[in-house]
């Protein structure tokens, strides 16, 4: 599957250097093309071929098993009672969680990035599309519904962005970690805001070296009985999270240098200051808890869908265009290594 994903991507790669010769109808056509193609690769994947298809089969067919009702979330198990009484091939729910993740996530893609077409599509194929589409399936749409909800956070309108959060929750639970984010400002960040999101990055490693002392003491709980989860979980992990791998540092040096062509990128990004908030919580929330490898993944992935766009920013700082292109691409390659050794076992860089 991984070769599939990577001809995809290379074709992609080559629209988006050829996108300024190509007709509006035909670049229209295309990116839609490419997404229903992207539907059906995650949607009639073969079982095994990810690390949780063989857990979503046997959900699927054991929806009325009270032993699991605990574990995946109730919207999944009525999804399956419904459309298991079209068929019994488990592809069919791959399929219905693939199109909307994917779909949504495009139309989101051309809110942010009116004037790019397949640039957004390449960094989608390089960790997110793998991660949410192909293997945390339940995430896919509530990253999608995120992702649209971020201009109406931008413009105040809460309800309308926590109704898509809410929406979100139903098929996630671990949505409910996005409600505060909805109160963050999208104001124009002065030089001292910006001083203070770029300080939050050390101060996660800080919250690394102490917070395994400080979370496990609790006293609440409920929030306790969590972290005892994660922990445990943490411990049956082959390997647990280093916050000083190769590519975290490199995440940690693109927000660096998106802060520091904050004003290049703001006329092109009208939400760039609350996105760049939303990037510096994810790697916050990756480093503080790596010492609970399920929390800090499940966390900083859940807010890194704003990356893709982020990246995407890049281009703009950059001249001339077909070098800017070439540099968003070669980050993009990074991702694509590092996610190919996660999910399908190519390893090609170091961890």
């Amino acid at each position: 599957m991984g070769a599939i994903i990577f001809i995809i991507f290379a074709i992609v790669v080559s629209l988006s250097f050829l996108e300024n010769s190509l007709k509006e109808s035909t670049k229209r056509n295309a990116y839609w093309f490419f997404a229903v193609v992207l539907v059906l690769v995650a949607g009639l994947r073969e079982v095994g071929v990810d690390p949780d298809s063989v857990n979503y089969e046997y959900a699927f067919h054991h929806y009325d098993d009270d032993r699991i009702s605990g574990a995946i979330e109730y919207s999944y198990f009525l999804i399956s009672e419904i459309l298991s009484r079209l068929t019994n091939d488990v592809h069919i729910i791959f399929v219905f969680y693939a199109f909307f993740g994917v779909m949504l996530k495009f139309k989101a893609f051309r809110k942010y990035l009116p004037d790019m077409w397949f640039l957004p599509v390449v960094l989608y194929l390089s960790f997110i599309y793998e991660l949410h589409e192909v293997t945390q399936i339940r995430t896919g749409i509530m990253s999608g519904l995120f992702l649209l909800a971020i201009q109406p956070m931008a413009d105040r309108q809460w309800i309308k962005s926590l109704l898509l959060i809410s929406l979100g929750m139903f098929f996630h639970i671990s949505a409910i970690a996005l409600i505060p984010l909805v109160f963050l400002s999208n104001k124009e960040m002065s030089l001292k805001t910006r001083m203070f999101w770029t300080a939050v990055i050390p101060a996660s490693y800080v919250f690394y070296f102490l917070g395994s002392i400080l979370l496990v003491n609790i006293p609440i709980p409920y929030i306790e009985n969590k972290l005892e989860n994660y922990e445990k979980t943490s411990e049956t992990m082959e390997s647990s999270l280093n916050v000083f791998s190769p590519l975290h540092l490199f995440t940690i040096m693109l927000f660096l240098y998106l802060m520091y062509f904050y004003e290049t990128i703001k006329e092109h990004n009208r939400y760039f200051p609350l996105m760049m908030k939303i990037f510096a919580i994810s790697i916050f929330s990756f480093t503080a808890f790596a010492f609970l490898p399920v929390l800090a993944n499940r966390l900083s992935y859940l807010f890194r869908i704003v990356t893709i766009v982020l990246f995407c920013n890049i281009y703009y700082t950059i001249r001339p265009k077909w070098v800017a292109m070439l540099v968003v691409v070669l980050i993009a390659l990074v991702y694509m290594a590092y996610t190919f050794s996660y999910i399908f076992g190519i390893k090609l860089l170091p961890v």
